[in-house]
């Protein structure tokens, strides 16, 4: 009798305000957080590391180091189809009149094409594309050739007068007329006769673009060597950076 006694006066209370031992140990699922969820949880400062990673850089357009057949103007803008063309490859002079002091650029490559025969008094169109190693090699060059440009003097004794202008179209664009009787020296280069060609840069290549020859009004000259020039400067889209 004594040991049930002990026993009974040992057990807790049910109507006692302590918790009984198994709810004690084992904490309510309610009350604490969830270990996976306090693991797998991101700091509420944290950063994603997408976006502390700088995003990939893109591929660095790839410039041509010789002329590109695209990059010259074809038979149907430079002239006509049923005029004989000539295509030449390698270094030489700019095609500039012969009062000038062409120089020969001192290009990776370079192509001249003619268009047309000059007979009957037709202009032949002219394009030359020199190719430069980067882009400051290229301004260089077209600094000289606008250097050529203004060199141009007539002969003592010749009526012929050159201007050398600005054209609006691409890097360091400039034009060159050649006035072939000098009557501009007294009235509007506009109306006097002569022909016209005009040069520009973009990226690493040069271009020098006309029609030589001929007996066309300057203003009529300048109209379509500018045209020529502007598609030219399209077409070389492929030597610039920024790609085409």
């Amino acid at each position: 009798m004594l040991l049930a006694g002990s026993l009974v006066a040992c057990s807790p209370s049910s109507d006692g305000d302590d918790a009984a031992p198994d709810e004690s140990a084992t904490p309510s699922t309610s009350e604490s957080a969830s270990p996976t969820e306090e693991e797998t949880s991101p700091s509420p400062t944290a950063t994603s590391p997408t976006e502390t990673e700088p995003p990939p850089s893109e591929p660095a357009v790839e410039v041509p180091v010789q002329v590109v057949p695209e990059a010259t103007l074809d038979a149907e803008t430079l002239g006509t189809v049923d005029q004989p063309r000539e295509e030449a490859v390698g270094l030489t002079a700019w095609r500039l009149p012969e009062d000038c002091q062409p120089t020969t650029p001192d290009a990776l490559d370079m192509w001249t094409v003619t268009q047309g025969s000059g007979e009957f008094e037709e202009a032949v169109g002219v394009q030359q594309v020199a190719v430069f190693a980067d882009s400051d090699a290229a301004a260089a060059a077209a600094d000289e050739l606008i250097a050529a440009m203004q060199s141009c003097t007539a002969a003592e004794g010749a009526a012929t007068r050159y201007v050398v202008e600005g054209v609006d179209i691409g890097a360091q664009g400039n034009g060159l007329a050649t006035d072939y009787y000098g009557a501009s020296a007294t009235g509007d280069l506009a109306t006097a006769i002569g022909d016209y060609v005009a040069e520009t840069r973009r990226g690493t290549a040069v271009t020098l673009v006309g029609y030589q020859g001929g007996e066309s009004q300057i203003q009529s000259a300048g109209q379509s060597t500018r045209l020529l020039l502007a598609t030219a400067w399209e077409r070389l889209c492929v030597y610039d950076s920024e790609g085409c």
